[in-house]
């Protein structure tokens, strides 16, 4: 058998990827063999290993080399430990049963008198531990944290770290030498120390005031370390060991963040004041001790000033040339722009220039930030800014961003009404494809609020001389414009404006039919529609007959339409135009105002205020709730017939649950695209106006309230048992029979929100035990108005002697956010 630098010369110089497929599955056949043959001694098994350590490295299998490494470990020759420790770390996991092995090969050798040999049973302990070994091994690690020598103490520090994480319960072991260890002068150990005190920290709580006691020694060492001399063992660059300043200032910050009475805040603000002296113009390792120094300022309770000494080193990063370095200071802006919002606002301009940064992690942050200092102030002189960066990006993703939180700025700083309409016009016409239906309901609704007519006619006409320009792909644009046109044309044709004319509308409304041509088909139905309702409410407002006649023409084309909704639309809204125009003007008259919806400001990057939250990823906390395999306490792992409403029953529970949950059509009883876009695409004109009967400007056609009052009124909500209630929606039970291995239920959705609001996109989600199989209806209602309900049906079948047990999720649009919900019910205590 050759050796390793032979085998890597053969599988590199193989010229095909057969070739060398060939060469490796001879080779390992080899290496099998040898490993049967009970006479091999442990340099042909140590070589052996080699190569299968190559072979991971390909990617190729290597578990049957498991044990011939274990068995590598028993030699007392430290090269033979060597490959067979670091062949045990590559190949084996803490989830493997052979692991169990191992423990006595490392027992023995953290016993060793050679202290490098320790080192690799330390080193091996801490990348495979599992807690079987933490609680058979951590007495030898407590006996070496104690060692004389700084290297194995510094390893035993960092394997106590790891202990500490797979069985908390070992705090109480490893928590009285943590004082000692933090004495040490070694900075290998100290950094140890370092993580062993973030370990306890996050996982037992209970450890916390005793490491409370240790700022003072932690707060001694930076001292140390800051006004040290020129040290040649840990210098970087003319800074002392930065890597050990940011591990003690982690820990520092992570011990008093949620200590905002300590006695130690006065000594840490003085220390902290004075390390941001020392290294104030530095470069390099000087930043990154810089940022880790501005993280303690904002984590723990410091001094206003101190704060706003954080902000200017952070802007100072602004104007660095590292890229990293600049990045690192936007973000950071964002997270702490909340406390010291004035001192951020100081240096808008530098924020500003990162706009137009080659680098688009850059301009992602500078543009977050942006949106960030915004107010009342400012808002004018930043969107300027916005718009101009609008019409050079072109990355989609933050086009929609853009349109969605310059909408939202707007109309939360809206300091003059004109120019705030003004700006969302420009909006349109730069990125109309990109605003969402919520965005463009706020525009409507804005518009439909403005008491000055004179001022809708100039937005109208702006609108009009955009569009006529030849705008037609902006689908925003075109949207708004097509609407505002029915409703306030009569405005328009009524001044003296010669280029807007009734044929110039009509003109208009045929170009954008004619040649809009939009990124999806959706779009292209919505304008469609809209198109519709306009011409049915402009056919009261011109006069030449001719120009009726044509309105009249577009939508009878539109009654044969493939598209079963533009159909519907077209059918009744030519009953309509056929009525006299008495009844038209009364059925046609001009929208009520709605009140502006209030929208959640957008993130391009998923983040916590919280400046150490990053340093607590090991704390448990991201564990999520959504765990649908253990449903309800039912082991579903391994089901072949689960429920939820599948066709093929034989469908694993795994495949249904994430079929259900990942918006399966079996189950998701939301309303179809057609239905949920063509129905109410903007949610805008679910209020009714009282005595009358009015098409909405989406050509809804709204009742008379009264009516409506009394026709819910003649349907009586069911009683029910309660499941959910999120002070927005109601969901509960009633149960129509259970018994015979059967239940029937009918699950009540109601809105029960005390604002009056009205709750759209609706959907309802189930699964069930494996046990047991669901049959769902289809929900009736995706739009509930105040105190509104739909019932779903619920049929439930298993065997004898189950429980109801099912699992809802519950998604639904309120005031322009999206909701998602997941509760359990099995209040149903009757077996079936």
């Amino acid at each position: 058998m050759g050796s390793l630098k032979t085998f890597i010369k053969s599988v590199r110089n193989s010229k095909t990827i057969a070739a060398e497929r060939a060469v490796i599955r001879k080779e390992s056949a080899k290496i099998r063999s040898s490993f049967r043959d009970v006479h091999l001694d442990n340099d042909k098994r140590r070589k052996n290993i080699q190569k299968l350590l190559y072979l991971y490295i390909l990617g190729e299998p290597t578990y049957f080399g498991q044990v011939e490494c274990l068995k590598l470990l028993a030699s007392p020759r430290f090269t033979d430990k060597r490959v067979g420790y670091m062949a045990t770390m590559l190949i084996l996991d803490e989830s493997q049963d052979i692991l169990t092995l191992l423990t006595n090969s490392l027992d023995i050798d953290m016993k060793s008198s050679n202290q490098f040999i320790v080192g690799l049973a330390l080193c091996t302990l801490g990348n495979i531990a599992s807690p079987e070994l933490a609680k058979d091994l951590y007495p030898d690690v407590e006996k070496l944290l104690t060692y004389q020598q700084s290297y194995i103490k510094k390893k035993a520090a960092l394997v106590a770290a790891k202990l500490v994480e797979k069985d908390p319960m070992l705090t109480e072991v490893y928590l009285p030498y943590v004082s000692d260890l933090l004495n040490e002068k070694s900075h290998g150990v100290l950094l140890g120390t370092c993580c062993l005190i973030d370990s306890i920290h996050y996982h037992d709580e209970t450890s916390r005031p005793q490491l409370k006691q240790l700022v003072p020694k932690l707060l001694a060492q930076i001292k140390l370390l800051t006004t040290t001399g020129y040290s040649p063992e840990y210098d970087v660059k003319g800074i002392p060991d930065p890597f050990l300043i940011v591990a003690l200032m982690k820990s520092l910050r992570t011990i008093l963040q949620y200590d905002n009475d300590s006695q130690y805040l006065e000594l840490l603000n003085d220390l902290l004041t004075q390390v941001c002296a020392n290294f104030e113009n530095t470069k390099g390792a000087g930043c990154a001790i810089l940022y880790e120094t501005v993280k303690t300022i904002f984590a723990i309770d410091s001094d206003s000033s101190l704060k706003v000494l954080g902000i200017n080193i952070l802007s100072k990063f602004l104007i660095q040339k590292d890229n990293n370095i600049r990045y690192v200071a936007l973000d950071t802006l964002l997270q702490v722009i909340e406390f010291e919002p004035l001192a951020v606002q100081r240096h808008r301009a530098t924020i500003v220039g990162c706009l137009h940064d080659g680098d688009i992690s850059i301009r992602r942050r500078a543009l977050e930030l942006t949106f960030g200092i915004m107010n009342q102030q400012n808002i004018k002189l930043l969107t300027k800014e916005v718009l101009k960066y609008l019409t050079k990006e072109d990355d989609e993703e933050l086009k929609s961003y853009i349109t969605t939180q310059l909408s939202i700025s707007c109309e939360k700083y809206n300091a003059d009404l004109e120019w705030t309409l003004e700006t969302m016009i420009s909006m349109l016409n730069i990125a109309g494809n990109y605003c969402n239906d919520a965005i463009l309901s706020s525009i409507l609704a804005v518009i439909m609020q403005v008491g000055n007519k004179s001022l809708t006619k100039k937005i109208l006409t702006d609108m009009i001389t955009t569009l006529k320009g030849g705008l037609y792909d902006q689908y925003g644009l075109s949207l708004v414009t097509i609407w505002c046109l029915g409703e306030y044309a009569d405005l328009v044709i009524a001044g003296n404006d010669k280029d807007i004319t009734e044929e110039s509308i009509v003109e208009l409304i045929n170009s954008v039919l004619a040649v809009a041509n939009y990124s999806t088909e959706q779009q292209k139905i919505q304008i469609r529609i809209y198109v519709l309702t306009s011409c049915l409410k402009l056919s009261t407002k011109l006069k030449k007959p001719s120009l009726i006649e044509q309105l009249r023409q577009i939508i009878n084309h539109s009654t044969t339409d493939m598209n079963l909704e533009i159909q519907t639309r077209a059918i009744e809204y030519a009953k309509i135009f056929s009525e006299p125009m008495s009844i038209k003007r009364g059925l046609l008259e001009r929208m009520p105002a709605p009140s502006i919806r209030k929208h959640e400001s957008l993130s391009l990057l998923n983040r916590s205020h919280n400046m150490v939250s990053g340093d607590g990823a090991n704390d448990g906390s991201s564990k999520t709730g959504d765990i649908l395999l253990d449903l309800l306490g039912d082991d579903l792992t391994g089901s072949k017939n689960a429920g939820g409403n599948v066709k093929n029953e034989k469908e694993s529970a795994i495949d249904l649950l994430s079929d259900i949950f990942g918006g399966s059509s079996l189950t998701n009883n939301a309303a179809t695209p057609a239905e949920q876009k063509n129905g109410n695409i903007l949610g805008l004109f679910n209020s009714t106006v009282g005595g009358s009967t009015t098409v909405g400007g989406n050509g809804n056609i709204t009742a008379d309230s009264s009516s409506l009052a009394g026709f819910t009124a003649k349907i009586a909500e069911p009683e029910s048992i309660e499941g959910f209630n999120d002070g927005m929606l109601k969901v509960g039970f009633v149960v129509k029979s259970v018994g015979n291995g059967a239940a029937d239920l009918e699950a009540i959705v109601k809105n029960v929100d005390t604002a009056g609001a009205s709750i759209s996109g609706i959907s309802v989600l189930c699964a069930v035990p494996k046990h047991q199989k669901l049959q769902l209806s289809s929900i009736s209602k995706t739009v509930l108005t105040a105190q509104d309900f739909t019932v779903l049906n619920v049929k439930i079948t298993g065997n004898p002697g189950s429980k109801v047990k099912i699992r809802v999720k519950l998604s639904y649009i309120a005031n322009g956010s999206k909701v998602d919900r997941q509760f359990d019910f099995a209040g149903v205590k009757a077996v079936l």
